[in-house]
């Protein structure tokens, strides 16, 4: 493969840029080492799909893969069926190669070389980096890569590409639909608007005693008071018990010699550069360019100001800033780009260095070396670090000590005098809520709500410490009296009559614009302020309101100055009132320029979502024909093996 590789590079005329460790999950379904996921029974396939089979193996790497990148709980997992979009993923590759089997395609080495030798990972100096680099390149991806799996996983979205292409051979964009999706794009309307919002008329209510006994006794049932406890605490705080400790040189040197990668200074460099792009371009443009870099390093290292070249030369974002790119480390920048960066010293210019993006000039300002700090730069800042963690094993120790103690001696305050602990005694608390004296503790509240009465815990650290809990009171759920619910009452009651206020302050408004009333008329009727929109698209949105989807026939049709019909939202209760400010209109001629290039773009969405519906109705017909078969006791407990 390689050998082919290097014969055809020097016939390549373009560059198909494949984002390698990235565009498919494929990818990343075969590596990671067998030894890393640990002990599991099951084996042999999963699943069958014709006349291939997806082993356990394959499913087990992308679902310990796919676990490892959500970072979510297995319980979470299985409760959106992670398994089975995984098997759904493996199956539906199978069926892409199936079809594409049937309709006699292929991929030939020769096209896996090909595309390949196209990735600028790949190449440097526009020439391919040998194998060794080659095999180093997908070494050090995460996960490692082997060449022979990197290679299927190419072939694979070579694979598809090609079916991709047969199969929509025939889709097309229509006048029709490109027009429409230019005028969407396209036509503006800027808007002055008010919004009344039951949620900001809260204020402008009264609520009554009465009004709030006659609403709670209708929904009483609405109302209840959760379990609530309260809890004797022994309490050892780590940070008293920290500053009665001391640390010693020796311990400093310790955790320094373990850690001290951790405070390694990088290798760093502040920088400008010019960028002349050649992205797009044809081969004679690139060398226009290069002399026109050319000349512009020759001005550069002859004297003149770099940041005024910068400004007014570079085709990059930092040129108003004189090519200022600020300092970074190394593996920020592309590999040419950094290896050019990192080779200069202070005040040196580079030569012309290419990258994907194009011709750069580098001036390096300051360069910092890498190097290991000493430990006498970091003393101080190790110390509180070695403290800290001294101080909370000594209040783990403390507080198991403590915890025996109190197996036979059950007098908190006698057990804290001798251990040097404090008692605190809980108000009734719910199990979701926060103790200022402990702070955020869901082991401590988990714990607390599994306890009898009178039991005594074991040690469980907390945010400050370590707590040993004895529940003393247990207040069980119940519904709630008027005096318990009453503040949650007075807020739903005021609610209720906002929206009722809200109503018929729509009503109204829509009785005013029915006899003509401007939109300044109606917004001092609702005592509401007038705001002024940016310019809108179709599918735009009015944040005070939401989506005006539904008011966009109105939106883009009615003369400026003209006052739209008042909508209400059925969910919030909001009355949305409008008049046209300003419209942008679609002009035709550049409308009809700029149709073709937007049918380009248009077209390869179109066309994957046909090829999408496509596979869907060969993974039907092949279900249906009994051509795929899994084995969902087996998904199952491999996905619980994973858990």
């Amino acid at each position: 493969m390689l050998d082919f590789m290097r014969r055809q590079h020097s016939r390549l005329k373009w560059v198909w840029v494949i984002i390698i460790f990235i565009f498919a999950v494929t990818l990343i379904t075969f590596y990671i080492p067998m030894s890393d996921l640990g002990a599991v029974t099951v084996s042999g396939d999963v699943a069958e799909v014709g006349s291939e089979s997806i082993s356990a193996r394959e499913f087990r790497n992308l679902y310990q893969n796919y676990v490892q990148r959500v970072q979510v709980p297995f319980e979470v997992r299985r409760a959106f069926g992670f398994e089975r979009q995984v098997i759904d993923y493996l199956i539906s590759q199978r069926v892409m190669r199936a079809e594409a089997a049937r309709l006699g395609l292929r991929v030939t080495p020769e096209e896996v070389a090909r595309a390949i030798l196209s990735n600028p990972v790949f190449l440097q100096d526009g020439k391919f980096v040998g194998q060794q680099r080659y095999q180093e390149i997908l070494q050090s991806a995460t996960p490692p890569m082997t060449v022979a799996d990197f290679e299927a996983g190419v072939e694979a979205e070579l694979l598809q590409n090609k079916l991709l292409s047969f199969i929509t051979a025939g889709v097309v964009i229509t006048d029709e639909e490109v027009e429409q999706e230019y005028r969407r794009r396209n036509e503006k309307v800027k808007i002055d608007y008010f919004v009344i919002d039951p949620a900001k008329l809260e204020s402008q209510v009264t609520v009554s005693d009465k009004e709030q006994r006659d609403y709670y006794e209708k929904n009483k049932a609405s109302y209840n008071v959760p379990e609530k406890r309260k809890a004797r605490v022994l309490f050892v705080d780590a940070v008293k018990q920290r500053a009665a400790l001391t640390a010693t040189d020796q311990e400093l040197q310790a955790y320094f010699d373990q850690h001290q990668e951790e405070y390694r200074l990088p290798d760093r460099v502040t920088a400008q550069h010019i960028l002349f792009k050649t992205e797009g371009k044809k081969p004679e443009e690139i060398e226009k360019i290069r002399e026109k870099a050319r000349g512009v390093l020759e001005r550069a290292r002859k004297g003149e100001d770099f940041g005024a070249l910068a400004k007014q030369f570079s085709e990059d974002t930092s040129a108003a800033r004189g090519g200022d790119l600020g300092s970074f480390g190394r593996g920020q920048m592309v590999r040419e780009f950094e290896q050019a960066a990192f080779s200069l010293g202070p005040g040196a210019i580079s030569d012309i260095v290419q990258t994907q993006f194009g011709f750069h000039i580098i001036k390096v300002n300051e360069r910092q070396e890498g190097r290991l700090r000493t430990l006498d730069e970091l003393k101080e800042a190790i110390r509180i670090i070695v403290l800290q963690r001294k101080g909370e094993e000594k209040a783990r120790q403390v507080s198991q000590q403590a915890a025996v103690e109190l197996v036979n001696n059950k007098d908190f305050n006698a057990v804290a005098q001798k251990f040097g602990a404090e008692v605190i005694e809980t108000p009734l608390f719910e199990q979701n809520e926060t103790l200022p004296e402990l702070g955020t503790a869901p082991d401590f509240h988990k714990r607390v709500f599994s306890m009898a009465k009178d039991e005594i815990g074991t040690a469980i650290q907390v945010e400050r410490g370590y707590a040993i809990p004895m529940v003393t009171e247990i207040q069980p759920a119940h519904p709630a009296s008027f005096e318990e619910a009453q503040s949650r009452v007075l807020a739903d009651v005021k609610s209720q009559k906002a929206k009722e206020l809200g109503a018929r302050k729509g009503k109204q408004i829509q009785e005013e614009y029915k006899a003509g009333k401007t939109l300044a008329a109606l917004a001092k009727i609702a005592g509401e302020t007038i705001k002024t929109s940016p310019l809108l698209t179709r599918g735009g949105s009015i944040p005070e309101f939401g989506a005006l989807t539904d008011r966009e026939d109105e939106l883009f049709s009615l003369p400026v100055g003209k006052t739209g019909t008042p909508s209400t939202s059925e969910l919030a209760g909001k009355t949305f009132v409008f008049a046209i400010k300003e419209r942008t209109e679609i002009k035709p001629d550049e409308m009809k320029k700029s149709l073709e290039s937007l049918r380009k773009e248009m077209l390869p969405q179109r066309q994957q979502k046909y090829f999408n519906a496509y596979l869907d109705e060969v993974r039907r017909r092949m279900e249906a024909n009994g051509e795929i078969e899994v084995d969902e006791a087996a998904l199952s407990q491999l996905a619980a093996t994973i858990g």
